[in-house]
């Protein structure tokens, strides 16, 4: 659609996968790792089958591996030829169809660019990443996720240290100075799920009755461990019950290291991830790593043992992980929380769809596999399995899982794969379901009305489809329930689930066009209208039901999103009564998703009443409420009242609530807040939170002494947490403070060739908002000369932002400034001329 930009990029191509001339049966891996020179000395053993006649030659995906003889299983020499991306091995005479043949490549990689990293900080570890299509750079394989082989490993490192590969630890055997671990992985896995990880990790074994579980960190990291992984047991009994397929794998562990550039990655029975999640107390107040522990784990069933054909298809890996992370808070914490991560999911992905681009789930036009891995596969994909689950009924679909995941496995998957599996355990036809919602971009823009005919008994419920409808785009064709209570609750009733309430009557209307328009009988006119109560429907919704209707969901609703929507409602509409609601929910509603919610609509009107209340709130109970609280504080520009409970905030139990009142300090521009600020940057804490949120609240306020200390924090020695924090706030101190726009440039500039990947990663996100066409031809180099794929996009896409920035009038952002200041004083004066209407009916009649 013209309104959204075009997902691929200038010489993206439509991506097939290739053709193959043998099966890969087995890898067997000898390694060798040395931490202090970086090199990895290997062996690797490859068995394959022929799938046809005369097969004279073998070419393996093998990127800048030093290559010193391959040999046939009898030890004989095999002509070999070695380029900078592939191995090509002579087979003579040709392998006929169905012959086995073995063959070993002996071979080194030192100080590799990609698919092993060596970590130089002590302790010194190393780790691999495979996924997409790395595994190429540390061993030579036929790399694509069709190809799925056993394998093993035999690893040796030196005495006290310990190595992870996939599958069972079938022997550990110590020598003089040596330990030698050996892995069988017996199920077939694709090569970018197999690992190695070595380095002086600790070992910590987990009690489970079925599977080992284990989880490793650097020493003095355990107690984070446990904090970070302590709930995996459990959530492995979990996702059994729920996919009905036990856990595949003899063992499970997860090893937490250092650098990652990503946040987990499931290699098949050993996960690494992150070492950012490991947390201390005090963090563990609002902070849980469940979310990456459940997503990895699901990997397991959904990406491991079921696996995408081809890298077009990774949502069938990325989205069913994502939807188990909410199946996982469903199980442990209830159906509120459940319902509000589907919901803070589905918001992600709206923003990539609306500030990014659109394309559709399935998609193989793209230059690296790696762009693929963005909001749309997994958010996107995980809310259209939440979507199917209102479809079919959670009953069902278990069964449906249980029924793809059994005939699947050890298989690889498309999307038909997923449809045929429901259809053979359901009867039920899904085709137009996921051509509408997988193989199409975009999602429907939906807006509900509400209106009570009395003399017709009769409520008219209309849906308009807001998007563009035309041939080319058709409306969304859905089936919504609407459902009308009688009398309506008087408080929201905690983890009521997806059940009709007492006497409520609910119906469900298929949606086919756009608008329609339905008329529903009633007995009597309901206190309570009920439109899509449990969120099923995968849609951005604006609700214009009437101020009294919002208020009673806001009340009395149980379903958790219907009270988001019922606040983001009123918050528009900007009453006093409106607003009286928001203030009652904030305080309290019942769940704190709710009234975190609450409080970023009641920042969002400016309106005095709405900061009386979120002053009132300030202590709230829950942290995370307290943390939307100060968020919603910093858009009070200029208000000393609201400065000031900022400041009473430094205080909070919670890292997270002390980093965003800094962060909205800065943006109340406060005479106070640039000492306060500066404290806070030298302020020790988890993963340097409360510093981060310093150096953003100093972007933010927009003072040119900001910068000194914001470009201190991108010395290479200041934890990786700030540096990439001050980038993003240099880069906003250079948009709203002049005489500092050079030196935030250099400093970005400086930054997009730094040598941890993830400073690069907010390094291109701060030219994008800085937007200096300075910037340009450092972006355009980068653009294609970066190793990493995600790094070349991020390069392009930046440099196209800061084009189209350099053709926008430099009006534009005044006219911005001056709409907020005029929105806030019409709250300001809706809220007086309510005020004195209220008085007035008040008086006594003469």
């Amino acid at each position: 659609m013209s309104e959204h930009r075009p997902f691929p990029l200038p010489g993206a191509m439509p991506q097939y996968g290739p053709d193959k001339r043998v099966d890969v049966l087995h890898i067997d891996l000898d390694l060798r790792p040395d931490l202090e020179t970086q090199r990895l000395d290997a062996t690797c053993t490859t068995t394959v089958r022929a799938i046809e006649d005369g097969v004279d030659r073998l070419v393996l995906d093998a990127n800048d591996l030093d290559v010193a003889a391959v040999r046939a299983e009898s030890g004989a020499a095999l002509r070999f030829r070695s380029a900078s991306r592939t191995l090509e091995v002579e087979l003579s005479p040709p392998l006929g169809a169905g012959e086995r043949f073995v063959f070993a490549v002996d071979y080194r990689v030192e100080r590799p660019t990609r698919g092993l990293y060596f970590v130089e900080s002590e302790p010194k570890h190393a780790w691999t990443q495979s996924q997409d299509t790395d595994a190429r750079y540390w061993f030579p394989c036929f790399d694509y996720p069709t190809e799925k082989q056993t394998t093993s490993h035999r690893i040796t490192v030196p005495n006290g240290h310990f190595a992870l590969g996939n599958g069972a630890l079938v022997e550990r055997t110590a020598g003089a100075t040596h330990t030698v671990f050996r892995y069988e992985q017996a199920i077939p896995h694709p090569t970018y799920l197999v690992t190695l990880v070595t380095g002086p990790f600790s070992e910590i074994e987990q009690p489970h009755a079925g599977v080992p579980v284990w989880y490793y960190t650097l020493p003095g990291r355990e107690a984070d461990g446990e904090r970070a992984f302590g709930k995996t047991p459990r959530m492995l009994d979990v996702f059994e019950q729920v996919i009905g397929v036990p856990y595949p794998y003899a063992r499970y562990g997860q090893i937490a290291v250092a650098d990652f550039i990503f946040g987990g990655m499931e290699n098949t029975a050993a996960t690494t991830q992150t070492d950012r999640v490991l947390h201390d107390e005090r963090a563990h107040l609002d902070y849980s790593a469940d979310f990456l522990a459940s997503h990895e784990l699901a990997h397991q069933w959904f990406g491991d043992l079921v696996t995408c054909r081809d890298w077009s298809q990774a949502w069938l890996n990325e989205g069913f992980a994502t939807y188990f992370e909410a199946v996982w808070l469903e199980a442990d914490k209830g159906w509120d929380e459940y319902q509000y991560d589907v919901y803070t999911a589905t918001q992600r992905y709206f923003e990539e769809d609306d500030e990014r681009y659109r394309r559709p789930i399935v998609c193989n036009v793209y230059r690296d596999p790696i762009e693929l891995f963005d909001r749309h596969l997994y958010e996107k994909g995980g809310a259209v399995l939440h979507m199917l689950r209102g479809e079919l009924g959670w009953e069902r679909m278990k069964r449906a899982i249980k029924r793809y995941v059994s005939d699947n496995a050890g298989r690889n998957v498309e999307t038909i794969d997923l449809i045929r599996a429901i259809e053979r355990e359901t009867g039920r036809n899904q085709r137009q379901f996921f051509a509408q919602w997988v193989e199409r971009g975009g999602h429907p823009d939906l807006e509900a009305s509400y209106r009570w005919y009395a003399e017709r008994s009769t409520a008219i419920v209309t849906i308009a489809q807001k998007q563009t409808v035309d041939d080319a785009h058709p409306a969304y064709v859905f089936d919504l329930d609407v459902a009308f209570v009688t009398a309506a609750p008087a408080v929201p009733a905690a983890d009521a689930g997806d059940a009709p309430l007492d006497g409520e009557m609910r119906t469900r209307l298929r949606v086919e066009r756009a608008p329609q328009t339905f008329a529903i009988p009633l007995p009597q006119e309901p206190a309570l209208i009920r439109i899509d109560p449990s969120a099923w429907i995968l849609a951005s919704w604006t609700w214009s039901l009437g101020t009294d209707m919002h208020v009673a969901i806001l009340r009395g609703d149980p379903a958790p999103v219907a009270r988001i929507r019922a606040a983001r409602a009123l918050a528009r509409e900007g009453t006093r009564t409106g607003l009286a609601a928001l203030a009652l929910a904030l305080a309290g509603d019942p769940f704190w998703g709710v009234a975190a919610e609450v409080a970023a609509a009641l920042g969002e009107t400016r309106a005095p009443a709405a900061l009386r209340a979120l002053l009132g709130n300030a202590r709230h109970a829950h942290p995370k409420v307290r943390r939307a609280v100060a968020e919603a504080l910093g858009t009070f520009v200029g208000d000393a009242d609201a400065a000031a409970a900022l400041l009473a905030m430094r205080d909070d139990a919670s890292y997270f609530v002390v980093a965003e009142a800094l962060h909205a300090l800065g943006k109340t521009r406060d005479s106070r807040a640039f000492d306060a600020l500066g404290a806070g940057m030298t302020t020790p804490s988890w993963n340097a939170t409360i510093a981060s949120g310093a150096a953003r609240g100093l972007g933010a306020l927009g003072d040119e002494r900001a910068l000194p200390p914001l470009r201190d924090a991108l010395a290479p020695d200041v934890p990786e947490a700030l540096r990439r924090a001050a980038l993003g706030a240099l880069a906003e101190l250079g948009t709203l403070a002049e005489p500092v726009r050079t030196a935030a440039f250099e400093a970005i500039d400086r930054a997009l060739r730094d040598p941890a990947y993830l400073v690069r990663v907010s390094a291109f996100a701060a030219a994008e908002k800085l937007n200096d066409a300075r910037l340009l031809p450092s972006l355009d180099a980068l653009a294609a000369s970066e190793v990493d794929g995600r790094l070349r996009r991020d390069a392009q896409e930046a440099a196209q932002r800061v084009r189209e920035g350099q053709q926008k009038p430099a009006e534009l952002a005044k006219m911005r400034e001056d709409l907020e200041r005029l929105r806030a004083e019409a709250h300001a004066l809706r809220e007086r001329v309510d005020t004195l209407s209220a008085s007035r009916a008040e008086l006594p009649a003469r």
